[in-house]
C-alpha cells in the first residue's frame, strides 16, 4: 500500500536532499547540512518492511514515539496481522517505536519479520504476541547479536529473546512489567542470559539511566 501522500513527500523529499548533499560537488554549507540534519530528526522514519510468510511488503513512516497516522495504522494491521486466522489488531506503539529505531540505527536495511499479532487458538493467553506487543524480525546483513543487544542496552520496560535457531530477534513492549530477556534454544528459553548481563553492563554507569528510555518516550 503506498504511503499517505504528506509523510511520503516529506520521506522522498529528505532523500532527495541527502543524496544532493552527497553528490554535490562543492561542500555544502554548514548551516544547510544543520537544516537537513534537524529536519530529518523532525520527521517520521522511513520503516521498509517484508513479510517472510505471506511475502507482503511495506515502506510506512512511524514517529520515533511510534506513533502513526490512519493511514499507516490501518496499513501496519494489515501488515502484522495473524498470518492463520488473518484477523488484525492495532500493533502497540511502544514496539513500533523500537521498530522505528532499528530502522533508523540500521539505515538502508529492510526488517523481515517472521511474526507479529497471533490470535489464533494456540497461542497463549499471556503472550505478547496475541496482545500485540511483539514483533520476531531479522535483518538481513547485520548479526542478530548486535540487534539484540542494542535494544536491551537502550530500553527498559521490554521483552527481548534471542532465537538463534530460527535465526530471528523477538522484541516486545511491557511497561507495566519487568524487563525480561531469553535465549530459546533446543525447544527451552533460558531467561537472564549472560548476554543480557553483558549488553547492560556496556553502558557507562553514570549514563545508564539517561541512556535507557521506554519505547515511545
Amino acid at each position: 500500500m503506498p504511503l499517505p501522500i504528506i509523510l511520503k513527500a516529506k520521506l522522498m523529499a529528505s532523500a532527495m536532499a541527502g543524496w544532493t548533499a552527497a553528490a554535490a560537488p562543492v561542500p555544502m554549507p554548514a548551516e544547510a547540512v544543520a537544516t537537513l540534519v534537524v529536519g530529518s530528526a523532525a520527521g517520521p522514519v522511513a520503516v521498509d518492511l517484508y513479510d517472510e510468510n505471506d511475502h507482503q511488503r511495506g515502506l510506512v513512516a512511524i514517529w520515533r514515539d511510534g506513533s502513526t497516522d490512519e493511514a499507516t495504522t490501518d496499513e501496519l494491521k494489515t501488515l502484522f496481522r495473524c498470518r492463520r486466522t488473518h484477523r488484525e489488531a492495532k500493533i502497540a506503539q511502544g514496539t513500533l517505536a523500537m521498530l522505528a529505531d532499528v530502522a533508523e540505527h540500521y539505515p538502508g536495511k529492510t526488517i523481515e519479520y517472521v511474526s507479529a499479532y497471533r490470535a489464533n487458538r494456540q497461542e497463549s493467553a499471556t503472550s505478547p504476541h496475541r496482545h500485540a506487543t511483539a514483533v520476531d524480525f531479522r535483518i538481513r546483513g547485520v548479526q542478530l547479536r548486535t540487534i539484540r543487544d542494542y535494544l536491551w542496552r537502550n530500553y527498559t520496560g521490554i521483552g527481548v529473546g534471542w532465537y538463534p535457531e530460527g535465526q530471528y530477534i523477538h522484541i516486545d513492549s511491557r511497561p507495566k512489567l519487568h524487563d525480561t530477556s531469553w535465549t530459546f534454544l533446543k525447544g527451552r528459553n533460558k531467561y537472564t542470559p549472560y548476554w543480557a548481563e553483558l549488553a547492560r553492563r556496556a553502558v557507562i554507569p553514570t549514563d545508564t539511566i539517561a541512556a535507557r528510555h521506554r519505547p515511545g518516550s
